[in-house]
């Protein structure tokens, strides 16, 4: 099976969970990564805003307000095909670009990579040797090349 089908057979299967399942995943995956050193460590955390599939990222933007860490959200650009990280602020309002996700405003303060101490990454599957299988548009893979600190992976 290559990238592409087990990318299309791992959503359509998370597409048909129930969403209190879903919910419970990522209660429960959210205060894992909450155990973690490198998020106690951080003061600056990278995060997309979430959308069903993917994990929900709600709690950890919830609960990095509540441990007064910076939250640091992607804006796609276009036709690079690239993104950089807003901060994003409690009550903040979101635009939604090409792909639907939600996105900071072009005025929110940039947060360069290299002070993102935590960079939570979605994925779709990923392989036993860890190998990253995301949504398909490359954003995190160029990004990735050349982020200096942490990142944690998410899965449901």
């Amino acid at each position: 099976m290559n990238k592409k089908e087990l990318r299309e057979k791992t959503l359509s299967l998370l597409n048909q969970m129930d969403k209190k399942e879903h919910k419970r995943r990522s209660i429960a995956l959210s205060n894992q990564l909450f155990e973690k050193k490198e998020w106690q460590e951080a003061a600056v955390i990278g995060v997309t805003m979430s959308r069903f599939p993917e994990v929900d990222t709600a709690f950890i933007i919830e609960k990095a307000f509540m441990d007064q860490k910076i939250v640091a959200i992607p804006e796609t650009i276009y036709p690079e095909r690239s993104m950089q990280f807003r901060q994003y602020k409690e009550g903040d309002l979101l635009t939604k670009k090409k792909l639907g996700l939600k996105e900071p405003k072009e005025d929110a303060k940039l947060i360069p990579k290299d002070e993102i101490d935590l960079l939570i990454v979605p994925g779709v599957v990923y392989n036993d040797s860890g190998y990253r299988i995301g949504f398909g548009g490359g954003f995190y893979d160029r990004y990735l090349e050349t982020y200096p600190n942490k990142t944690i992976f998410t899965l449901l």
